[in-house]
């Protein structure tokens, strides 16, 4: 084939911009680097973009069909994970700590319900295994 691409970007439809940048930059240290009345480009530290859009609260919601289901994060340290676990409860986020395949995953919502989760250790440094049933469930 001779060719790849990388994923880059992501995009999140939200109801209240200015609540998902100020939760997506406080939690993961993504930097606003675009903004524009009602959308926002976030770069987080490792240079992964993330396009912020607001639709408004009455937007609809189609939670367990097809499309985007969460977003998952990874840290390459275990006092990465307990930062980011310590951050969702200050945040009043969090939800859940587990383990499967060797791999330890501390789970919280964004602000308008959006499964957040963060993994360690990350996939450079342990190759998955096994599937979570909870990532699909």
């Amino acid at each position: 084939m001779g060719y790849s691409a990388k994923v880059a970007s992501s995009v999140l439809f939200v109801s209240e911009l200015d609540r998902s940048v100020n939760f997506y930059r406080d939690l993961f240290g993504c930097e606003v680097t675009l903004r524009s009345g009602d959308a926002a480009l976030l770069l987080t530290p490792a240079g992964f973009q993330l396009y912020i859009i607001e639709r408004g609260k009455h937007a609809e919601r189609y939670p367990g069909g097809l499309g985007h289901h969460l977003l998952m994060w990874a840290t390459d340290s275990a006092q990465g994970l307990e930062y980011f676990e310590q951050a969702l409860k200050d945040a009043g986020s969090y939800t859940d700590t587990h383990t499967a395949g060797e791999v330890t995953f501390v789970e919280g919502r964004d602000p308008d319900g959006l499964r957040v989760v963060i993994a360690h250790p990350d996939p450079a440094q342990r190759p998955r295994s096994v599937f979570d049933s909870r990532l699909y469930a």
